[in-house]
């Protein structure tokens, strides 16, 4: 019985192993500094090109360092990340 158990939970736990590993890539981009700052340097050189104008770059570069520093608080103790998430996503 335990057998035929495991067999009809294992596509459950297949999908659960699969969200779980989705959910810790997205907080290792979220909080990964070195991935931040890249985006950052990736807006300025869409700017620089002229490829966005001033305002967007203003907003993209607002959010991309809100979330940097939510990186950096969350490193030293002082916030959680998914506090940082919801005011980001508001600010959006």
């Amino acid at each position: 019985m335990l057998l035929v158990d495991d067999l009809l939970a294992l596509p459950f736990k297949g999908l659960f192993g699969i969200f779980q590993k989705i959910s810790e890539m997205a907080d290792r981009e979220f909080t990964d500094e070195a991935y931040i700052q890249e985006k950052l340097l990736e807006l300025q050189l869409l700017y620089e090109m002229d490829e966005i104008n001033e305002e967007e770059y203003d907003r993209q570069a607002a959010v991309w360092e809100a979330r940097l520093n939510a990186a950096r608080g969350a490193e030293a103790g002082e916030e959680p990340v998914a506090e940082a998430r919801v005011r980001e996503s508001r600010a959006a």
